[in-house]
């Protein structure tokens, strides 16, 4: 492994500037976030979705693999406006159930229990052991006391300047800005009523929210390899985070017609929209999210998610990729299975052997 490090290394504790992002609702393993500390990098859980009880078991078995250095990330959401009503959704799917063997409409569902707030899942997750918390979706002020008094760094991402200097103010001690190339929800703080937000590309983004504060940054957004993570480093990044290209790493949870779908994608085949949770995300485009996104509508952030809950089980268990939701970047083709332990390992060498190509052509 060649040394490669910038200032970001000491306020997180790791050897290489890489991180795994923090996505929920099952990748990040234990394993996984273990393997990316061990590694050199920072392995990150996503917590949004959990119990705290769940969370503090994850962190354990991530130490008692070998991790020291593990990260935290929470999406800062709150309740926002439905765009139509359960039954107009329900009706709109009913093609999609039929495909699936699953009872149109839909049977009443039981009363979701109340999420952990995010809150909570910090205040969990830093008692556990967790060393590092990032965020999502939202301004960090509302966690931001509780990372400080355990002395926890905070980075929020951000989806343009405007809400990197808001993050700053609200004392966050990094930046991660987010391209618009990213897969997974947008970072974006405010999103207008009709679900669009600006889209702005990681070469335009990092080197104006670098220049805009004074506190590291880390770049996210179609970064698959060293080549990536050289870019944006010349951008005057200090660092990368990665999720697409971790979803394909053996510790994954991802299910394996997620995984067959991502190799070899390509760049053309996601799609942004807030049809799928009631957020804006960016998606591989199939059947089910074109039918979403051409639809009524979403019924809120939270039930929409819940909507879904048996379409996306059963066309996991099923094996049926037009109908199951898989968030994912514009790289996500350039991925391939291979250990954690080793996409961190070539990440980091690429991008020396690319920064020392470079600095050969500069003589």
């Amino acid at each position: 492994m060649t040394r490669l490090q910038t200032p970001l290394c000491a306020l997180l504790g790791i050897r290489i500037p890489i991180l795994l992002a923090g996505m929920a609702a099952g990748p990040c393993t234990p394993e996984l976030v273990a393997a990316v500390s061990c590694a050199g990098g920072l392995g990150v859980f996503g917590a949004t979705g959990m119990t705290t009880t769940a969370l503090e078991r994850d962190i354990e078995r991530a130490r008692e693999l070998g991790a020291t250095a593990i990260g935290v990330n929470v999406q800062i959401t709150h309740p926002n406006a439905p765009r139509t009503d359960p039954a107009t959704l329900a009706n709109a799917l009913v093609d999609v159930r039929r495909a699936l063997d699953l009872p149109s409409p839909p049977p009443a569902a039981a009363p979701h229990p109340p999420a952990a707030s995010a809150r909570e899942l910090i205040d969990a997750a830093l008692a556990a052991g967790a060393t590092v918390v990032t965020t999502g979706l939202g301004d960090p002020a509302e966690i931001r006391d509780l990372a400080a008094a355990r002395g926890a760094p905070v980075l929020a991402m951000v989806a343009s300047v405007a809400d990197a200097r808001r993050a700053r103010a609200s004392g966050a001690d990094g930046i991660i800005a987010q391209g618009a190339e990213a897969g997974g929800h947008r970072a974006t703080f405010d999103v207008p009523a009709d679900g669009r937000v600006p889209l702005v590309g990681t070469l335009a983004l990092v080197p104006r929210v670098v220049d805009a504060v004074d506190v590291p940054v880390v770049a996210s957004g179609g970064i698959m390899d060293g080549r990536g993570l050289a870019a944006v480093l010349a951008l005057g990044a200090q660092g990368a985070s990665l999720g697409t290209r971790f979803l394909l790493a053996t510790e994954s949870a991802a299910a394996p017609i997620y995984r067959a779908t991502l190799a070899g994608l390509p760049e053309t085949a996601t799609v942004v929209t807030d049809a799928v949770t009631g957020r804006p995300a960016r998606w591989v485009r199939n059947a089910l999210i074109d039918r979403l996104d051409a639809g009524p509508g979403h019924v809120g952030w939270g039930p929409q998610r819940h909507a879904l809950d048996d379409i996306r089980t059963a066309a996991a268990v099923r094996g049926e990729p037009e109908y199951l939701p898989m968030l994912a970047g514009q790289g996500a083709g350039m991925a391939r299975e291979q250990a954690a332990a080793a996409i961190v390992d070539e990440i980091a060498d690429e991008a020396v052997a690319v920064m020392t190509r470079l600095g050969d052509l500069a003589r």
